[in-house]
Formats: C-alpha cells, structure tokens, sequence
C-alpha cells in the first residue's frame, strides 16, 4: 500500500470514573459510526480514572467483537487533566505503532468526547470532512442535552443547557472537550498538553487558550452532533449559577497562567463590574419571571468569578458538576 492510500489513525478518547451506563451507551454509540469518506483506522481509547478499576472488565470484555480497535487505559492518579495526558499518550502510542516507519506526524487526529454523551451515525465523517475542507487544526460541534425526566418549565423557557451553535466553518477563539477534534501536531509540534489552573475543572479552558494563541485555527462542524445526557441533580437554579462562577473564574485563572499584564487584568477587573453590574439590572427587571431570575444571577455571579478568579480564589464543583 502507498503512503498516499495509508489509512488515517485517528484516535477516540474517552475519560470515565463511575460511570458504567453512560459509558455503555457512548461505545455502543461509536460502534454504529459510519464510514468516513476517506479510509481511516480508529481506535477508542478508554482512561478509567477510577483508581479501583472499575471499567477495566466492561471494556476489556468488548475489545473482541468492537469494529474498532478499543484500549483500555488504567490512569489512578485523580484529575481530569492527568486521565485526559494519559489519554493523549496512548494514543500517540498506539498510532507510532501502526503507522509506516519514518512517518512525521503518525496521529491523524484526537477526538474527544466524555461518558456521559453520545454519538450521532455521521459524527466522525462530518468531523473529518470539516477539518479537510477547512484546514483547521481544531473542530468542534454541536453538544444537544437530553433530560433525564421532564425538566421544569422555566429550564426550557431559559435554555440553560442548550450550547451556542454556529454556522458550519465559523472561526471561534474557544473550545471544549465535550465534542472536539484535535490535530495530532497541536500533540507533537507545538507539544501542548492539559494542565490544571489550580482548581477541579476548566483545563479544556486553558488548553485551547493557548492553543488560539499559537495561531492555531479553530472552527466549528453544527453537523457533527452528540447528546449530553442532564441528570436530575444538574436541574437547578443552583447548580446553573454555580456553573457560570466556576466559568468566571476558569477565566480569570487561565489570564492569570498566560498572560501577567497589568492592562488586561484592568480590563478584566472592569468586565467583570460591568458583568455583575448587568446582572443586577437583568434579575431586577425580570423579577417576575424564574428564568431571568436565574439568568441574571448567572450573570453576577460569572462576574464575579471573573474578579475573584484574579485573586487565585477557587472552586471545587467537580462533585456537583459532573454528578458524581
């Protein structure tokens, strides 16, 4: 086989903790993909960050019949950044392994997603199709919730779940590791890798930061889509503001790990009043209603999280965020 007609080695990494159904769903999910339009060779790469194992049975008893190739990952050590590090190394690993020798850049790609999610049919191809149409060094798409049990009227009336969604090709200066494909070079050139900014959460933040400000391109694939499971203890006023402070300060932080200029912490200092301040106004005329109740303190508190995070203050949601 020439080099031209090499497969692409792409890799599918998945980082679970006590989540056996969630986790199901997603690789019975992936193994219903359909072809990508050009030849490619997967592997679904899963890092149990339980430090008991608990998912090492489950996979290992799928890898058989999976129509991919399908990697069990033992990662003990606690954090989202570690299991995602040790995600990206196995995988980097895996396709030193298969692609032709002398090969530059073996990985294709890193796709990401978490186990509390699932797969659409065509969501590598649209991936895949995007990223070669756009040159992009980074794709990401489209994350729709689905409730677990009817959520209250005023959730729908907010849409507090329900991500911002572009026209396929946009340009964005942000990512997330929720639904994202990331060019192996970003892995091997530019050697970047994910890093906690001193609290449970945001590392997806901080890396793709300092992925933008490499000059890496990042755009967005509306068509490549994945569900996101939102369980009852997600389903509250205070679990929503709590996020957009978490948020705030996630940002505040990564400025803090990039960038010590005094200008911008002054223009963040002042984004963040006018941001509390634009909260304040949005609770009080909506008063009446609980989705603007709710969508203002949203408000005051991400502002608020964008001046504390200055400070190094910090918030350990992770229990609350992720259900766990």
């Amino acid at each position: 086989m020439s080099a031209a007609a090499e497969p692409l080695l792409v890799a599918i990494d998945v980082c679970t903790k006590l989540r056996p159904v969630g986790l199901a769903a997603l690789l019975d999910s992936l193994a219903a993909l359909e072809p990508a339009s050009r030849p490619v060779r997967v592997a679904v790469v899963v890092v149990d960050n339980d430090p008991g194992a608990s998912a090492r049975e489950a996979v290992t008893a799928r890898a058989a019949g999976y129509p991919h190739e399908l990697l069990y990952v033992h990662e003990p050590v606690p954090g989202i950044p570690v299991a995602r590090n040790a995600g990206i190394e196995a995988s980097l690993e895996w396709a030193r392994g298969h692609a032709p020798a002398g090969t530059e850049h073996p990985l294709h790609a890193v796709l990401v997603l978490d186990d509390d999610e699932v797969v659409v049919p065509g969501w590598l191809r649209v991936l895949l199709e995007v990223q070669e149409s756009t040159g992009a060094d980074v794709v990401t798409g489209t994350v729709e919730p689905v409730f677990v049990g009817t959520p209250p009227a005023w959730v729908v009336e907010g849409r507090f779940y329900e991500r911002e969604r572009f026209p396929t090709g946009t340009e964005l200066n942000y990512a997330r590791t929720s639904n994202v494909l990331v060019l192996g070079q970003v892995f091997t050139e530019d050697g970047l890798r994910f890093a906690s900014v001193g609290m449970q959460g945001g590392s997806d933040t901080f890396f793709f930061e300092r992925v933008h400000r490499l000059g890496r391109r990042i755009v967005w694939a509306d068509e490549a889509v994945v569900s996101e499971e939102v369980p009852v203890s997600r389903i509250s006023a205070r679990w929503l503001v709590a996020r957009h402070y978490r948020y705030g300060l996630v940002r505040s932080a990564t400025l803090r790990a990039l960038d010590g200029s005094p200008v911008r912490y002054v223009r963040r200092v002042g984004m963040g009043v006018l941001t509390v301040l634009g909260g304040v106004v949005r609770t009080l005329l909506g008063v009446r209603s609980t989705a603007r109740r709710v969508a203002g303190a949203q408000q005051v508190a991400r502002g608020a999280g964008l001046v504390l995070g200055l400070l190094g203050a910090s918030y350990d949601d992770y229990r609350v965020v992720h259900g766990r």
